[in-house]
């Protein structure tokens, strides 16, 4: 059984080279009962146009069978209008190419669960604020209207930021001086990427949102709010 994550860099599996940076999509499986198999199929810069485009989807659909859940998060380059290649409109392309993917999900026997963009570390007055325009809206009434699960990251993010405050949430991003990482000599200020604590952050704030709802995905994932049982006898060293 499994589930398959399609979306962009915030969500993408990394490997070592990549390090420290971490998607979200790369640390769900701590949180997946044992039976879930996680696959991170998002991709750097993607959009729902450029993701189709590709036959990154298909690639999902293909492997894809009757039971298996799909998370789709996508908005943060949808909204690159400069580059035709993947913008689209809120309420045009980007919408439609949001039914396309779930009704071809469904003709499989999937279920499709949708997730706003993660927020931007981005500041205004002590309040983090959307930089996404209206994505996350019109992904929020496209779900509502044909009955899907979305999960709201962006407003989510940009609460706990607001809370937290600027600077305690920079470690969740690539945001550190020179010589912090090998693999980053130079200093990094990326405010949109995230690192392991970011990840996880994001991971939690979803799974603890499906908790909330009655969407069948909840039950891929463990209970936060029921310590497991560990033999602390048995980890003696």
């Amino acid at each position: 059984m499994k589930i398959f994550m399609m979306g962009d860099s915030t969500m993408k599996y990394n490997n070592i080279f990549r390090y420290p940076q971490v998607g979200w999509g790369q640390v769900l499986h701590l949180f997946t009962k044992n039976e879930w198999l996680v696959e991170d199929h998002a991709e750097n810069g993607r959009s729902t146009k450029s993701f189709k485009e590709e036959g990154r989807f298909d690639v999902i659909l293909s492997r894809l069978q009757a039971g298996d859940f799909v998370i789709c998060q996508f908005g943060h380059n949808d909204e690159k209008k400069q580059d035709p290649s993947r913008y689209t409109e809120p309420y045009g392309e980007y919408q439609k190419n949001l039914a396309y993917f779930a009704q071809e999900v469904e003709k499989k026997g999937g279920h499709i669960v949708f997730a706003t963009s993660i927020t931007r570390h981005h500041f205004e007055n002590g309040v983090c604020t959307n930089t996404h325009g209206e994505y996350p809206k019109a992904m929020l009434e496209f779900a509502a209207k044909n009955g899907y699960t979305c999960i709201d990251l962006n407003h989510l993010t940009m609460q706990l930021y607001t809370k937290l405050g600027e600077e305690a949430t920079k470690k969740y991003h690539m945001i550190f001086p020179k010589n912090t990482y090998e693999s980053f000599p130079e200093a990094k200020e990326d405010h949109s990427h995230l690192r392991y604590e970011g990840a996880l952050m994001v991971a939690e704030l979803f799974v603890r949102a499906v908790a909330k709802t009655k969407d069948p995905i909840r039950n891929c994932f463990v209970n936060l709010d029921e310590k497991e049982y560990i033999d602390e006898k048995m980890l003696i060293d």
